[in-house]
């Protein structure tokens, strides 16, 4: 990390910029696969009129920006399968092009627990298996394809299941590598398992419009997907039942379904999965970052 870091200050320090930008781009941001983090950009400017974008491949990544408190924020998201490096992240005011904030990101490796699945060692799809799970796999990836241009999230986040003595502990955290030794494969696990009884309920993360529903999928089970605006998606797999339906707007902590043990589940528990933009990210970061006190 120390010599990533040294050299996204070189970067910055060859980087040609106004006495603007030399103030704006104070530092490096040290991040892992999978984290969110909230960056505060600048006071009193319309987040419509700025465009952030983070340079990781041949696609720039938009940085989605929004308005809390008078204040112009940006959300980084590092996808999970994000290759380790220096990228670089400006902010931008699209009409004059200036230049608001630069940061170098500063991406290392996840350091993500380690489990052995008794069920993957065992289980094997068939080609109509796989077809259908490309199909359903398709459709989930369709709801993501438009978003809200607001943030709908603004009365902050809340968790998905209730915490009490006996719900709402994590079980399985996001980017769990899950091991077949027999296979020589591994997977990440790409959300976060909560622990909760069969028909418990499950609450909206946040404030948004129902994007999805999908009825008996065989990975997912019963999944509903809610868009948050500016690319922000969650996603509740396992389900036993719904309690929306496709258009619904919801308000933050509505409940939306209950537990259930549906698709690829061994016992009732809520999956809870996160997009911003095309990132699969760690949900509880997002969670707790857009927390309101």
């Amino acid at each position: 990390m120390k010599r990533l870091t040294a050299i996204a200050i070189a970067l910055l320090i060859a980087t040609p910029l106004d006495s603007v930008a030399q103030e704006a781009l104070s530092e490096t941001l040290a991040l892992r696969q999978g984290d969110v983090r909230i960056l505060r950009i600048s006071d009193d400017v319309d987040p419509s009129a700025v465009q952030g974008v983070i340079e990781a491949g041949a696609t720039p990544t938009a940085v989605p920006i929004f308005n809390r408190g008078g204040a112009l924020y940006g959300i980084i998201a590092i996808d999970l399968y994000q290759q380790p490096g220096i990228y670089r992240m400006t902010v931008h005011e699209t009409a004059t092009q200036r230049l608001l904030s630069i940061k170098m990101l500063v991406v290392e490796k996840g350091e993500f627990q380690k489990s052995i699945s008794p069920r993957w060692n065992t289980q094997a799809f068939g080609q109509a298996d796989l077809e259908r799970i490309a199909r359903e796999k398709q459709a989930i990836v369709e709801s993501l394809a438009t978003s809200a241009p607001l943030p709908l999230w603004q009365d902050g986040t809340t968790d998905p299941i209730e915490k009490t003595d006996h719900t709402g502990v994590i079980t399985t955290p996001f980017g769990q590598v899950r091991m077949n030794p027999a296979q020589d494969w591994y997977r990440f696990h790409r959300g976060t398992d909560f622990q909760a009884p069969e028909g418990f309920a499950i609450r909206a993360i946040a404030a948004g419009r129902v994007a999805h529903l999908g009825r008996d999928y065989l990975l997912e089970g019963n999944i509903t997907v809610i868009d948050h605006g500016l690319g922000v998606f969650s996603s509740y797999l396992h389900q036993s039942g719904f309690l929306v339906k496709v258009g619904d707007q919801v308000k933050k902590g509505d409940v939306i379904g209950r537990v259930g043990s549906t698709g690829n589940s061994l016992s009732p528990h809520l999956h809870l999965a996160l997009r911003i933009g095309s990132a699969l990210v760690d949900p509880v970061q997002f969670i707790d970052a857009m927390r309101q006190p």
